[in-house]
């Protein structure tokens, strides 16, 4: 990893933590993916609007160049209400979109994702205004 924690913007923290406070903890995967991006959000690096954001980090809005099992895959990462599989538009509460937020390009991550845990390569990073 290539900064010690995630890095997040503090509006965009403050937005992701009120999204996923109400979601319960459970076996499900989807539920273990967001308990898990909780823990992150614990130890969060975050960004105030006197402090530029690093341009190399997943944030809302991303568009990033992933390489995954399944090969490698442009999407952009958007909330819940934005999201459009046929448009790659991926939501923050899917398993991609909750392994990616606040990584950077270079990091690899391992994550559970419905055919079991696999890692995922983060190749580029662009910000695009949503």
């Amino acid at each position: 990893m290539k900064y010690a924690n995630i890095i997040l913007d503090q509006k965009e923290y403050e937005l992701i933590s009120e999204l996923i406070h109400p979601i319960q903890e459970s076996a499900n995967l989807m539920n273990s993916c967001i308990s898990r991006l909780k823990e992150e959000l614990k130890t969060a690096r975050l960004i105030n609007e006197s402090e530029e954001f690093p341009q190399d980090v997943i944030r809302l809005n991303s568009i990033v160049d992933v390489n995954t099992p399944f090969g490698i895959m442009k999407i952009q990462l958007v909330l819940p209400e934005h999201s459009n599989s046929e448009q790659k538009r991926i939501s923050i509460l899917t398993p991609m979109g909750s392994a990616l937020i606040g990584y950077a390009e270079t990091d690899k991550i391992m994550w559970e994702f419905p055919n079991g845990i696999q890692e995922v390569e983060i190749l580029k990073v662009s910000h695009s205004q949503f």
